[in-house]
């Protein structure tokens, strides 16, 4: 099918009729058309288009209604072509300007980034931090918590900030474990942690570790430090409530069938991957969405990138019948406050 196959007329009654649907959630007839026109356009003219557009696959005629419905290739066609830049209320600018501000973590940052999604879309706003494995070391803290366990306390090149207690052979004391961390600090800082691995591995292999009481228990602690037990990314997400309020969701087992896929973090961290690629934002809509699960929802994502480390990724998940124009600008004003944020903690 050709991406403009009608025409000036047929386009501005395709974009009327999504809007009017979106702010409704009911079906559309001519009636309410013609009204939107100011009755420069028929009921009777309106009924010939819609039939037109329902024939080029734009348009739904449900049985129940006399009304028709945008269906995914017309939203697609509204959004690649028909839908204007939406500007963002003062109050929505304010509190996107907000994430900039302040001392907080970077996991403070991509929650509070989360809960804003949501709010301001009213549907399901979420965060894809990076996965710990692909990222850079930037800093570790060893700290004793009795004999043999260790606390390690480890901070990406982005931020990112991760906990995990290990166990060790040796009793060490606060100073020895002090000293360890500044080796590590020192000589691994700026690399992937796969790269650090690896360095491990052959350090155990050289000579001078055999007579070197530090490079051991480095090599030892680090193996632990920076092994991956979970290298998955962690997902923010919130505001799942919000799709019961939405009328399309009244349907209890569709509810159910989309509050299991938000509580299977794995699956939804594959989901969530699948449809953030490359820069710029993405519109996924309906079927074009991986799971089956997710066929009657849309996805606005975008992804925040610092210099030479993986992005993480963000959006808003809701609806087909979304204000897109609006949630493609908020999503647009906060992936790029995150992204200051993450290059500010870098510096």
């Amino acid at each position: 099918m050709p991406a403009t196959p009608f025409d000036d007329r047929r386009r501005e009654v395709l974009r009327t009729l999504i809007q009017l649907h979106v702010e409704t959630g009911e079906p559309v007839g001519s009636e309410s058309l013609s009204r939107a026109f100011g009755r420069a356009l028929s009921p009777a003219s309106l009924r010939s288009i819609m039939a037109d557009l329902e024939a080029l696959g734009y348009l739904d005629h449900p049985h129940t209604s006399a009304g028709r419905v945008p269906t995914d290739e017309g939203y697609r066609v509204y959004v690649d072509t028909l839908m204007g830049r939406s500007a963002l209320a003062p109050g929505e600018a304010q509190a996107i300007a907000e994430l900039r501000q302040g001392e907080v973590s970077t996991e403070q940052t991509l929650a509070r980034a989360s809960q804003l999604l949501s709010r301001l879309s009213r549907s399901v706003g979420f965060v894809l931090a990076p996965d710990i494995a692909r990222t850079s070391f930037r800093h570790i803290d060893l700290v004793p918590l009795g004999y043999p366990r260790v606390l390690v306390v480890m901070v990406s090149a982005n931020g990112i900030v991760t906990h995990k207690v290990v166990d060790v052979e040796e009793r060490l004391e606060p100073a020895e474990l002090q000293e360890c961390a500044n080796y590590l600090n020192a000589h691994f800082s700026g690399m992937p942690l796969a790269e650090i691995r690896s360095r491990l591995v052959e350090m155990m292999t050289e000579e001078k570790a055999l007579y070197d009481s530090l490079l051991q228990r480095v090599i030892a602690l680090g193996e632990r430090a920076f092994a991956v037990a979970d290298p998955g990314p962690g997902v923010y997400l919130d505001g799942a409530s919000n799709m019961l309020q939405q009328p399309e969701f009244e349907d209890l087992e569709r509810m159910r069938a989309l509050f299991r896929t938000f509580e299977e973090k794995g699956r939804l961290v594959r989901i969530l991957n699948a449809c953030i690629a490359g820069d710029g934002i993405r519109v996924l809509i309906g079927h074009e969405n991986p799971d089956p699960e997710l066929q009657d929802l849309s996805l606005v994502t975008a992804t925040c990138r610092v210099e030479g480390e993986p992005g993480l990724g963000l959006g808003v998940l809701g609806s087909t019948r979304m204000q897109y124009a609006h949630v493609v600008s908020l999503v647009d004003h906060v992936a790029r406050a995150v992204s200051d944020v993450l290059r500010g903690q870098r510096t």
